[in-house]
């Protein structure tokens, strides 16, 4: 299993990715590609980009809970991709 960060609230020096007050994970193991929470706004999608992760091939979406800084960036993500099969 692999798991990644795509949103949490650090960021690193000469890593350009961007951070905000919210988490995202994406996991990978075997055929599933799995996004666990969505964050609060469409960084994860940015981040997931600039780290060479197609959210297009995932298969499960898994939310921790409903708050909006787990759960919010899924309306930018349900613009961004297909999720009929998710």
């Amino acid at each position: 299993m692999k798991l990644t960060v795509l949103v949490d609230n650090n960021t690193f020096i000469d890593q350009y990715y961007l951070g905000e007050p919210a988490v995202s994970y994406y996991i990978e193991d075997e055929e599933i590609r799995l996004i666990f929470d969505t964050g609060y706004s469409d960084i994860f999608i940015s981040n997931a980009k600039l780290l060479n992760i197609d959210l297009e091939k995932l298969t499960h979406i898994a939310l921790s809970h409903g708050h909006n800084d787990h759960t919010r960036g899924l309306m930018y993500l349900k613009d961004k991709c297909d999720l009929s099969q998710v």
